[in-house]
């Protein structure tokens, strides 16, 4: 695509391809953003509310062609299990164009300029994530167990382009259907066969074959002293058990989905929101929680104000994070 096309030139000015940190938030939804659930549209809103001058992109199986070509992605890319095929957007995207990725069950609650890539403008961290201490080779205090919901990167930058890398060699490897993920015997392939994954088999469960990402990262660090490096002394890391997972972490719900139910769509809790607004930048949902909030109609979390027009009225819990997002103002 000519660097010139509309589809490259941002609200900013910029123009993708050329910006070395580009204010644009990638996400991927297969069947496209209107078949999302109103819980994860008004994720999205968030993004939008909380970073108006951003343009936010969120590509399905026929969208994605407008920014990325075939070579960018594993050869058998379309008949991937759709968890996969996300993760091989994400890391093409980063790597061609950068930006900032966000999963749709992710609401923004800070600027991401005030934190996120507060850092990454100038100097030598051209990358940020987060990570999960809990399931660290050491609990609860290393940082290897690199998480993929929410990245952001630099053009070009060479961790992208080496994780991209290894993620595609490992599905160029093997036949890559929508079967189970069994088929992928991901622990036994000569890529990981050497690799510590231990940590990965943790609290009941065996998450090697299905965090192909979280797997090639491990990789990465231990084999190649470059990437370590930029690991260990070039990658800003924020501890998502202190604010972006916390609230399905913390000691009241422990990662029970009914408790958190209970808790998220209940009345207002003051502890609860006074924590979330003040410590949590994003508020991260995983798989099976975003689920059983896919099925809550908008107006369970947030319901226009009575007599009060442009104002929302939260309507539980979790509303009152939604409200604070969609609500605000940035300074001029």
């Amino acid at each position: 695509m000519e660097q010139g096309s509309p589809w490259l030139r941002l609200r900013s000015g910029q123009v993708l391809g050329r910006a070395e940190l580009p204010r644009v938030v990638w996400s991927f939804w297969d069947k496209g953003i209107q078949d999302l659930s109103e819980f994860r549209q008004l994720c999205i809103e968030t993004w939008r509310s909380m970073n108006p001058a951003w343009d936010i992109k969120v590509l399905d199986l026929k969208s994605v062609w407008v920014y990325l070509h075939p070579h960018d992605l594993p050869r058998e890319w379309q008949d991937m299990y759709v968890t996969f095929q996300s993760d091989a957007v994400r890391l093409a995207l980063l790597g061609r164009y950068g930006g900032i990725w966000v999963d749709p069950a992710t609401i923004c609650l800070r600027p991401f300029d005030t934190w996120l890539c507060k850092s990454l403008h100038r100097g030598p961290r051209g990358i940020a994530a987060f990570y999960f201490a809990s399931w660290g080779t050491e609990v609860g205090r290393s940082t290897e167990y690199v998480e993929n919901w929410v990245l952001a990167a630099r053009r070009s930058h060479p961790m992208i382009l080496r994780w991209k890398e290894l993620f595609n060699s490992y599905f160029d490897s093997i036949r890559a259907g929508q079967g189970s993920l069994d088929v992928l015997h991901l622990p036994v392939h000569p890529m990981f066969r050497h690799i510590d994954l231990s940590h990965m088999q943790r609290y009941g469960h065996d998450m090697r074959s299905y965090l192909v990402m979280h797997s090639c990262f491990k990789k990465m660090i231990d084999e190649e002293p470059s990437m370590r490096r930029i690991w260990q002394e070039e990658m800003e890391l924020f501890r998502a058990d202190d604010h972006a997972l916390w609230h399905m972490d913390e000691p009241e719900v422990c990662w029970d989905t009914e408790a958190a139910l209970a808790k998220w769509l209940g009345e207002g809790n003051a502890a609860w929101e006074d924590h979330v607004l003040a410590k949590c930048p994003i508020l991260k949902f995983t798989r099976t929680f975003a689920q059983l909030l896919d099925k809550e109609p908008r107006c369970r979390f947030v319901a226009p104000a009575d007599k009060r027009p442009g104002h929302l009225e939260a309507c539980c819990c979790l509303g009152v994070a939604f409200r604070s997002a969609l609500t605000f103002e940035p300074a001029d």
